[in-house]
């Protein structure tokens, strides 16, 4: 998670200064005059940029139709006391694209300061997401530009106006997060012929929060507008309060990847917010990535556990599981285990002397997976102890975990490479190395109540789950049978 600052309410300012500076650009002979506000030691105009708590994400602000970049100074402060860097490009015209494009290459020019020794932002900026926002007319180009785009990490405009070409039929083409911040009286850009349909063609995740009695000339700082829409019932101060309420909740969720802001952002209290009309559509998201931990080296025993570090996903409604795959090559085309799906970051099964690599998958679906770093290790078990240790090739069938249990609890067993010489070698049906097991789960009275394995298995380490919650409290008995030998261990369903 990237943070350098303890958590705030997202309506009321951060824990940074801002600073702000203009700089002008020139992107193929269109003059940009640009406003930079950026996180400082103390506030004011060319302030000393704050070395401490980056990296620092970046903004990209388009304003409205006839409007003044200087219009939203009070957002671009609130946003830079979280530790972004906003830029804002007084437009030179009204072409929709090329303001795209024009917030695109503003966002670009201050990624590109982070390499320039003599640019205050050197070294302090996170070029791997970026933001962008708007108003109205702004709102839309800064649409527009998030498909074109597929390094836009979110599109947060205010009360986006549709666009010419239309922002609408592109919202499918954006491949970041969509959240279309709206004002219920509206009486510019409606929601229902403007932020509704852009909605409804965007791609999850979305998120369309409507501000309750809000209107289109109140997301901006001046009133000398306010005539073009007299309507609504909340004051300006109310609503830019929700305003920066929800435009920092979206950006610290996923520029930050700070989770503390998912519940402002989608969870309850965006749900259970009285002041919002609030509708949005989740997926899965790609777990954040992570490391593993051990093993690494050589290692004298045969019975290995493999640890990890925990991750997670940014949508907090997923769950996230693993799996962990062994193999004797670093490009894992030798798998020599792979476990089933699994919830904790550790996982113990038995090696032979071998060279290992190994690494972990973790998912939140079957489309929404991340791999951890790959490790290698060494199982080197000394011809002593491999004597007095032989009892760990045989056949073995651990007892399960957890256990007690309720409901759902993990049994693995072990088959040796030596059980081979139980197979029946008369039809050719058998002529293979696989053998048949069975796994059975039987009540204290003896009587079976589930198969949880009846098939043809090869050599090696499995694990299955059982699930009881069918089955009423007690002690259970479980069997694992191959050929004509057995062996049973009990367990204890604990509800």
């Amino acid at each position: 998670m990237i943070t350098s600052f303890l958590f705030a309410q997202p309506e009321n300012p951060g824990p940074l200064q801002a600073g702000w500076t203009s700089e002008s650009l020139n992107r193929n002979g269109r003059n940009l005059n640009t406003i930079i506000y950026y996180p400082s030691f103390e506030e004011g105009i060319e302030a000393q940029i704050d070395t401490l708590n980056h990296p620092y994400q970046i903004i990209a602000f388009g304003h409205g139709f006839f409007m003044q970049n200087s219009y939203y100074i009070s957002i671009f402060k609130h946003l830079a006391s979280y530790g972004y860097i906003i830029i804002a490009p007084q437009f030179p015209d009204n072409n929709h694209l090329q303001l795209g494009y024009d917030l695109i290459f503003c966002a670009d020019y201050i990624k590109s300061q982070n390499q320039n020794p003599g640019s205050r932002f050197y070294n302090l900026i996170d070029i791997t997401k970026t933001g962008l926002s708007g108003h109205s007319m702004g709102g839309g180009a800064s649409l527009l530009a998030a498909a074109n785009d597929i390094s836009i990490t979110v599109a947060t405009p205010l009360a986006a106006s549709e666009t010419n070409p239309s922002a609408i039929s592109v919202m499918n083409q954006i491949h970041g997060v969509v959240y279309l911040i709206s004002a219920q009286n509206d009486g510019i850009t409606p929601v229902n012929t403007n932020q509704l349909p852009m909605f409804t063609n965007a791609l999850p995740i979305k998120s369309l929060p409507v501000i309750k009695g809000g209107n289109h000339t109140k997301f901006m700082d001046t009133r000398i507008w306010d005539w073009t829409d007299p309507n609504g019932y909340l004051t300006p101060a109310q609503q830019l309060t929700t305003t920066r309420k929800y435009l920092t909740s979206i950006f610290n969720l996923f520029l930050k990847e700070d989770t503390t802001y998912f519940k402002y952002a989608f969870g309850n209290e965006a749900q259970t917010d009285t002041s919002i009309l609030f509708q949005y559509e989740l997926k899965p998201l790609v777990p954040i990535e992570f490391t593993l931990i051990s093993p690494t080296d050589t290692l004298a025993e045969t019975s290995i556990t493999f640890i990890w570090n925990n991750t997670y996903s940014l949508n907090l409604y997923d769950e996230v599981n693993y799996k962990l795959l062994i193999a004797s090559d670093d490009m894992f085309n030798n798998i020599i285990f792979q476990s089933g799906s699994i919830s904790d970051t550790t996982f113990s099964t038995e090696l032979q002397d071998g060279n290992y690599f190994w690494k972990v998958k973790a998912f939140t679906s079957d489309s929404t997976f991340t791999y951890s770093n790959t490790l290698n290790f060494i199982v080197d078990i000394p011809t002593g102890i491999k004597d007095s240790k032989s009892q760990l090739y045989e056949f073995r069938l651990e007892q399960n975990y957890p256990n007690p249990f309720n409901p759902v609890t993990k049994i693995r067993f072990v088959i040796p490479n030596e059980m081979r010489n139980l197979k029946d070698f008369s039809s050719q049906a058998s002529r293979n190395d696989n053998l048949l097991v069975t796994l059975k789960v039987y009540n204290i009275l003896g009587n079976e109540v589930a198969l949880l394995v009846n098939e043809e298995q090869q050599p090696g380490n499995y694990e299955v789950e059982f699930n009881g919650s069918e089955l009423s409290s007690g002690v259970y008995l479980y069997k694992i049978q191959i050929g004509d030998k057995s062996l049973s261990r009990k367990m204890i369903l604990m509800k």
